[in-house]
C-alpha cells in the first residue's frame, strides 16, 4: 500500500556561496519561520546560490524530498517528506554580517542546520473520513533523524493499515471530543510513539 521512495537526508547543511547583493531587501526577509522548515524569499536566492534543489509542496518552496507514496484508493497520502534546513557559514555568512545593520540579519546569523520529517496519512471509504496518523519531528542532529527515519521506516512498512483504521473507528469516542493536537498525539501514542510533534527552532 505505501511504497518507500529511494531519497536520503544530506549529511552537511551548509550553505557557503553568496547572493547577489540585490537580494538583500527588507521584502525578501519577511516572514522568517522559527520553527519549520519554509523558507524566505532571501533564504531561497542562498539556497539556489549554492545549488540546492527546491521542491514546492504543502504550498511552499523548500527543501524537501517525497518520502513514502501511496498507491490504495482509500488511503490518501497528504504529504510524506524529509525535510532540512541549511545554515548560513564561510562566504554566505560574512554576506550576511556585511548586511548586518538590516535587523532581520541577525535571524539568519543564528541559524542552525536541521532535518525534519514530516507523515500525514488520511482514510476516505464511503462516509468515513478520518485523519489515521499526523507526525512531525525535527532533529539537530544527523544520526538522530538517520535513527528515527529508520525505525519509522519499519513501522510503517509492517503496520496493517486496515487494521490500524477499524481500531481507531472503533475507539473514536476516545479521541474525536480531543482538540487537534491532541488527537494527534492520541493516535500517535496508539500507535507506540511517544508523541505526534517534536519541533525546534530553527536558529538559537
Amino acid at each position: 500500500m505505501l511504497k518507500l521512495n529511494n531519497i536520503f537526508f544530506n549529511d552537511k547543511l551548509f550553505l557557503t556561496k553568496r547572493t547577489n547583493k540585490d537580494n538583500f531587501k527588507k521584502e525578501k526577509m519577511m516572514y522568517f519561520d522559527n520553527d519549520g522548515f519554509e523558507l524566505t524569499e532571501l533564504e531561497k536566492d542562498f539556497y539556489r546560490s549554492n545549488n540546492v534543489i527546491l521542491s514546492n509542496c504543502l504550498n511552499h518552496e523548500a527543501d524537501q524530498k517525497i518520502w513514502f507514496s501511496c498507491n490504495d484508493e482509500n488511503f490518501y497520502l497528504d504529504h510524506s517528506l524529509l525535510l532540512q534546513r541549511w545554515e548560513m557559514t564561510d562566504d554566505a555568512k560574512e554576506q550576511i554580517k556585511e548586511n548586518s545593520f538590516i535587523p532581520q540579519c541577525k535571524k539568519y546569523l543564528k541559524l542552525r542546520k536541521k532535518w525534519g520529517i514530516d507523515f500525514a496519512l488520511e482514510y476516505n471509504k464511503d462516509e468515513e473520513i478520518i485523519e489515521v496518523l499526523h507526525i512531525e519531528n525535527d532533529y539537530s542532529q544527523l544520526d538522530n533523524a538517520l535513527n528515527a527515519k529508520e525505525n519509522l521506516e519499519k513501522k510503517i512498512l509492517s503496520t496493517d493499515w486496515y487494521c490500524f483504521v477499524n481500531k481507531l473507528i472503533n475507539k473514536k469516542e476516545k479521541w474525536s471530543c480531543l482538540s487537534v493536537m491532541k488527537q494527534n498525539d492520541w493516535k500517535a501514542k496508539y500507535w507506540g510513539l511517544n508523541q505526534a510533534e517534536i519541533t525546534i527552532k530553527a536558529f538559537g
